[in-house]
């Protein structure tokens, strides 16, 4: 490619908008059935070839925009690796929910879909005008001997999360003191309690040799299982709910350092285009077809920008490059129109020598320079043909699938 190529910056337009998607949470699923990327009741649920599942609204936009699994970063098609997941789908159709209204009255059990819009028309849902004292409500395990009572769900879901042992040992002795009278019912053990009674605990792994006195009966050795069912699904949840936790905290810490990356990049920023293989076949299927970088700063508190790479709507053979200014929360504060110097490196990623480098000044009259009147201003500038997509590609722009190109903007 020559370098030495001169070329015309102008305005261009750009006929596509942004849009951003957001959900919110209905209701805490289990793990099996969340979605991993919005964390709810998996939605119309798909399986990928790499085995995980999740809604089909959220995979799909999330597979055209990188290209690959969220979980593993197993590259994904759309066409050829995503199926319907009939039997999670049935297994969650199954699925019932009390009604948060059930103190109230309401006994309605619902599949967790259908949670919100039975919410919204819960004839139960209204409310509390009576002007009695606030009523409390008995803990979930009153029936097997808990005596706290609540005045808020707040205090009652606080009261579960903090007593979960206490609540065990009611569950037990309850089971206990049922299987003792039915046992005092029947005079004669039969053989499979004969078989029990000679059955023991596993030893103590910190103490090997120490061995326990055999269990008394079929209802000593059934409590003690039942037990420990307990505990062990209780600890597993326990244990979902912090790596969920803890997968969220990652995700808040990435999003705030990519964040501060462009934020104080002083202007200088590198956009990596990976998948540039796949992108560059969708941009020559579709013409309408357009890469933008993330949105960066020439300075904490100055111009926002990004650039835009597309299909030349003159020349098919190369491609089109234009920076676009963006709206930032401090545009009352800066000088307009913008003027500076824009520098634009495409990396030659095997000789740094044939690297292109272009340098372009801002044109003061042009409406791509006048302050923002939304998210990303429509018109552009740059270069309609900026360079030969059969070069780009040939000549070692490209390497791991990925193009760099270097943007520089200084303020005038």
């Amino acid at each position: 490619m020559d370098q030495a190529n001169t070329k015309n910056a102008s305005e261009g337009i750009v006929p596509l908008g942004i849009s951003a998607l957001n959900d919110s949470l209905l209701n805490q699923p289990e793990p099996r059935y969340e979605c991993p990327i919005c964390y709810h009741w998996l939605r119309d649920p798909v399986i990928t070839t790499c085995g995980h599942k999740f809604c089909r609204s959220c995979i799909l936009p999330w597979i055209q925009n990188s290209g690959h699994c969220p979980l593993d970063n197993v590259n994904l098609s759309m066409k050829v690796d995503i199926f319907p997941d009939n039997y999670t789908k049935r297994e969650i159709e199954v699925q019932r929910l009390n009604c948060p209204n059930i103190n109230k009255g309401c006994t309605a059990k619902v599949s967790p879909l259908e949670f919100e819009s039975h919410i919204e028309s819960c004839e139960y849902n209204q409310p509390q005008t009576s002007s009695q004292p606030d009523v409390r409500v008995p803990c979930s395990f009153h029936g097997v001997g808990c005596k706290e009572t609540f005045g808020s769900e707040n205090d009652m879901s606080e009261h579960l999360n903090n007593d979960t042992q206490k609540h065990l040992s009611y569950l037990v002795n309850a089971y206990s003191e049922l299987k003792m009278n039915n046992d005092m019912s029947n005079a004669n053990i039969d053989a499979k309690e004969q078989e029990a009674m000679a059955l023991w605990d596993a030893p103590d792994k910190n103490n090997p040799q120490a061995s326990t006195a055999p269990l008394n009966n079929t209802s000593a050795l059934i409590r003690s299982v039942f037990e420990r069912v307990v505990i062990l699904e209780q600890r597993n949840r326990e244990q979902a709910i912090c790596i969920a936790n803890l997968t969220k905290k990652v995700d808040a810490l990435t999003a705030l350092t990519n964040y501060n990356h462009v934020r104080y990049c002083m202007g200088n920023y590198i956009w990596k285009i990976e998948n540039f293989k796949d992108r560059l076949q969708k941009m020559m299927q579709n013409y309408n077809s357009m890469l933008y970088s993330p949105a960066f700063y020439t300075s904490p508190y100055g111009y926002r920008f990004c650039v835009r790479l597309n299909i030349s709507p003159q020349n098919p053979k190369c491609f089109a490059l234009h920076v676009h200014m963006m709206r930032s929360e401090y545009d009352d504060c800066l000088e307009w129109p913008f003027n500076g110097r824009i520098s634009v490196a495409m990396i030659n990623q095997y000789n740094s020598e044939l690297t292109q480098k272009d340098t372009m000044m801002s044109i003061s009259h042009l409406i791509a320079f006048q302050k923002p009147t939304s998210d990303i201003c429509p018109r552009g500038f740059g270069f309609t043909e900026y360079a030969v997509i059969g070069d780009v590609v040939d000549n070692g722009f490209v390497k791991n699938d990925t193009l760099i190109i270097k943007v520089q903007i200084r303020c005038v």
